[in-house]
């Protein structure tokens, strides 16, 4: 069978998991990535340039040409609508393949997206079993048989449901990610994408690890691990290979499992030794971890903060951190010299100017190496929307948008919410590590009102990359190494047209 995976921005390890999938049963593989260069919410829109680099017309002849039997789109609520903008192009292009769709948004509303007509199967949950069993049906034609995990329209436009099987607890049954299906997109020679574990300890309201936990009808365990020796086997085969310079893991939290972590941090340090990025709680953090990180190589780490007032946080969060263990955290990370990420949530329903002047006080006296402020984005079913009907953030008419992926506001915009002083507070918290310690306190609320526009945007650039080329962030390395890489590539697909891309 001719599978073709369709992916729109950003690697996604979704799509590598099932492309291995595909190829060791021995079918046919292709990626259509449609770059979005300079409308990717990176970046500013520059409506000119990202016209000028999309390669629409360029994916619409390869997929021509190969003719797939099944096309796979995974997606978020944030490129949902992108994702149908191609997919029903891509039936009347191909109209007898099958498409599927899987991923967050569509386990959240699978009945909204299964109405869509050109969507002929949507997976909900883990895709792993659901997607073999797919092919089996697409295989043997017309059949009414339920398939796990799955909704499918038979010919008579029933909705046929399977049911949801409990999660897959030995992830090393799984193969390892393909990510040779990323090679001519993604830099994967400076930055390299893995997880070595599914699901989430914590329950935070905003997060869609509190309803994905709970979509199997059988109890299974929902936080789950690969071995030691699967990963590193994985590791081991891709740096031969690609030769990266960093691996970022990407597990919700990295550190959850002390004796785990200790006997992989030893195996990487010598094995790997590459520096590396992960997710941590700081709840979790102690000293003796600290150390085990900072000796196989990890130079980076990211953690929520989200909102410094710790009633407002619990509440309204269910994060049950202190200010203190946050304090803690950053002490060990700055004794041990590695880099901190501390993300905060701007624009969240019932958040006061209190909340933030709190957080500018905090961070004053207990600053990470960088603040990464986003704007809050709701997403279907998650805790929080609760809180956003309470504060009348939400109505039924904007939860409709949200469920449909039309919210129009995003992580690196603006938010239902938004206030002068969330504005205000989003710049405040950006650039506030960036400065000398003697002009934190001066950058107020009232003196940060008093700047306009065109003197806080070149200030605000200004930290971004200082605070990067200061830390060796990974994540402004990534993004240029992919803007350049992605470039080059749709500049050559432009000059040799008739060629693969």
């Amino acid at each position: 069978m001719k599978i073709a995976f369709a992916s729109i921005a950003y690697e996604s390890l979704a799509i590598s998991i099932l492309s291995a999938i595909a190829k060791k049963e021995g079918h046919s593989v292709k990626l259509l990535h449609t770059p979005t260069l300079f409308k990717d919410g990176l970046t500013r829109e520059f409506k000119r340039l990202a016209r000028f680099f999309s390669i629409d017309s360029e994916i619409f002849k390869q997929l021509k040409a190969y003719q797939p039997d099944l096309i796979a789109f995974s997606v978020v609520t944030f490129d949902y609508q992108r994702a149908l903008h191609y997919a029903e192009i891509f039936k009347k292009i191909c109209p007898d393949a099958k498409i599927v769709f899987g991923g967050i948004h569509v386990s959240s509303v699978p009945e909204i997206v299964i109405a869509n007509e050109f969507i002929d199967y949507i997976v909900i949950g883990e895709g792993e079993i659901a997607f073999r069993e797919i092919i089996k049906h697409i295989e043997k034609g017309d059949s009414c048989e339920p398939i796990v995990n799955t909704w499918y329209k038979s010919k008579n436009n029933t909705i046929i449901k399977g049911r949801q099987a409990a999660f897959i607890q030995d992830l090393d049954s799984l193969p390892h990610f393909d990510n040779e299906i990323w090679k001519d997109v993604w830099p994967l020679n400076s930055y390299y994408l893995t997880m070595t574990s599914r699901g989430c300890p914590y329950n935070c309201s905003y997060c869609f690890n509190h309803f994905f936990r709970n979509i199997p009808e059988e109890k299974s365990n929902y936080i789950r691990r690969r071995s030691v020796k699967h990963v590193m086997e994985e590791l081991n085969i891709y740096k031969k290979k690609f030769k990266f310079k960093v691996i970022e893991f990407w597990d919700d939290i990295f550190i959850f499992d002390k004796k785990w972590l200790k006997e992989f941090l030893e195996a990487y340090r010598k094995e790997i030794a590459i520096p590396f990025k992960c997710y941590i709680h700081v709840n979790l953090l102690d000293e003796d971890i600290a150390i085990q990180l900072k000796d196989a190589g990890c130079k980076w780490v990211d953690f929520g903060i989200q909102n410094i007032n710790e009633e407002y946080r619990k509440k309204y969060l269910k994060r049950n951190e202190t200010n203190a263990n946050i304090v803690n955290a950053l002490k060990i990370l700055k004794k041990h010299k590695i880099v901190s990420f501390a993300d905060y949530i701007i624009g969240m329903p019932g958040d006061t100017i209190e909340h933030y002047e709190e957080a500018r006080l905090f961070f004053i006296e207990n600053m990470p190496d960088i603040i990464e402020p986003y704007w809050m984005t709701y997403h279907p079913k998650t805790e929080i929307i609760e809180k956003g009907f309470e504060h009348h953030i939400l109505n039924d008419e904007k939860m409709d948008l949200v469920n449909h992926g039309y919210n129009p506001h995003g992580y690196f915009e603006s938010s239902m919410a938004s206030k002068d002083f969330h504005s205000e507070y989003y710049f405040i918290l950006k650039v506030l590590p960036s400065l000398p310690v003697f002009l934190r306190k001066k950058l107020t609320y009232s003196v940060s009102k008093k700047i306009p526009y065109p003197v806080k945007l070149p200030i605000f650039v200004y930290s971004i990359f200082y605070l990067a080329i200061k830390h060796r962030s990974p994540r402004i390395k990534l993004f240029l190494a992919l803007y350049m890489k992605q470039v080059i590539w749709i500049l050559k697909s432009k000059l040799f047209s008739k060629q693969n891309i």
